[in-house]
């Protein structure tokens, strides 16, 4: 009865005091995604969509009115989804110091919400989305989880390394009894892993009797070996679902027996919130309701992702070069079901060390990009930045020059990052460079750890 009472009472009751409206937008999008899974029908709604999105922009933003005129290209010339190559990569290098040129005009500041990429994928830049987007984007998300079997109120662990998206490690009453009123969350913190940590958060998740483990690749990871190794088992896990990282399949292999459960893997950003997830044939499919999805490559070879988002008209993202790269099936438009993305292989951060030897997540690095002025995410001082720890107690920085980049002032503040982060022992050096290169593998990698080998996996718990 409380389960129930929270998916359709409590929950949609306290998102709309929040200034969240979702409920009116689950079956509209439940019928959506059906559409969406047949090939006829889907293609139609993406030109439809396209064609409404490019429209939008070239007539409410200035910057996309700008740059569609500079290359002859005018949103009338659209008819189908092959004409898309006529329009204009829009790159991350565009937005520092152009987003209000980029915001649509025709969209009140009162309906914006304000929010910043995380910066795994070259570099960190603030944005906004609209509310409606904002509703369609968390309905989207309930239904993704509902294919899971997973229902809103169900116990859920979220295993997460970006420590800014955490609420405080001292919730006041109201936000206790508002988890436990909605949605029961275990918040861990997995900025910091060691062994300490990991036997204290193997405790909780006993106690607090999580059936659902939601979070980054590696940190899930990590905890798998902890429990593996210390033969603890979490007979209330009934689902884990990787995130944010990519997930290899040693580690799958070994999160399935530490937890004998399913694992299944999700792909999203902060731009277009959930892209993909793994079906149970282990297919990962995208909602091809919300965007449009095309690569730089021929089908069967790995390409850069551009992102064309449906639903963000406060901000609009078309033709968008994420940052990822991706292996798209070579039937994806014309097979049956959600259209299949195939491999990513585009986003890595590696665990730095402190000299105490505890694994500090990359995704911590990403406070890199917060003005310390105005403690909002996102800052023209660089254009992209990598971590590369090169010895145990030496960190060198690259980074490329932004329009505001002064290097005493950059320096410093990074130094004092390393210092906060990794302990005052750590030598730093700041690298300026044109570009950051990708591995050979296709991959950005935001942080580097060259002190262990690493392959196809995460390095163990236990590094010393």
């Amino acid at each position: 009865m409380m389960r129930v009472l929270r998916q359709r009472v409590l929950g949609p009751l306290l998102a709309r005091r929040d200034g969240l409206v979702y409920a009116q937008h689950i079956e509209p999008l439940r019928r959506e995604l059906e559409t969406a899974s047949d090939p006829d029908r889907r293609e139609r709604l993406q030109i439809d969509r396209v064609a409404a999105i490019l429209s939008h922009a070239y007539s409410h933003s200035s910057f996309y009115r700008e740059l569609y005129d500079a290359h002859g290209f005018h949103p009338d010339r659209f008819r189908d989804l092959r004409d898309l190559a006529l329009v204009p990569i829009f790159e991350k290098q565009d937005i520092p110091g152009r987003q209000e040129r980029i915001r649509a005009d025709n969209i009140d500041r009162r309906d914006l919400i304000p929010t910043a990429t995380g910066g795994t994928t070259g570099n960190s830049f603030c944005f906004w989305y609209d509310r409606a987007c904002a509703g369609r984007r968390h309905a989207l998300t309930l239904l993704a989880n509902e294919e899971y079997g997973w229902r809103f109120g169900d116990p859920v662990a979220y295993v997460w390394n970006a420590h800014q998206d955490l609420p405080g490690k001292s919730p006041s009453w109201k936000r206790r009894l508002r988890s436990w009123l909605t949605e029961r969350r275990l918040y861990i913190d997995a900025s910091l892993i060691n062994e300490s940590l990991l036997a204290h958060w193997a405790r909780q998740l006993r106690e607090q009797r999580c059936e659902i483990l939601y979070g980054y690749a590696h940190s899930l990871r990590a905890i798998a070996e902890y429990c593996d190794s210390e033969d603890i088992r979490l007979p209330s896990v009934r689902l884990v679902v990787s995130t944010a990282e990519a997930l290899f399949d040693a580690d799958r292999r070994l999160m399935e027996r530490a937890f004998q459960c399913p694992i299944r893997d999700r792909y999203g950003s902060r731009e277009s919130g959930p892209m993909a997830q793994e079906d149970q044939n282990g297919d990962l499919r995208y909602f091809a309701n919300s965007i449009y999805l095309e690569t730089e490559a021929e089908p069967g070879e790995a390409g850069d992702i551009l992102v064309t988002d449906f639903w963000n008209r406060g901000f609009p993202f078309i033709r968008y070069r994420i940052g990822d790269t991706c292996v798209l099936a070579s039937n994806a438009g014309r097979a049956s079901g959600l259209p299949v993305l195939g491999r990513l292989t585009g986003r890595q951060t590696d665990f730095l060390i402190t000299a105490d030897g505890a694994r500090v997540s990359g995704m911590t690095f990403h406070e890199a990009y917060i003005d310390p002025d105005t403690g909002l995410a996102g800052t023209d001082d660089f254009l992209a930045i990598q971590f590369i720890q090169t010895g145990a107690l030496q960190i060198r920085i690259r980074c490329v020059p932004g329009p505001t980049f002064a290097r005493a002032r950059v320096f410093a503040r990074l130094e004092r990052l390393v210092h906060r982060l990794l302990g005052d022992a750590m030598a730093v050096e700041l690298e300026e460079v044109p570009e950051i290169a990708r591995s050979a593998s296709g991959k950005y990698r935001f942080t580097v750890n060259q002190i262990a080998v690493q392959g196809d996996s995460v390095e163990p718990w236990r590094l010393i």
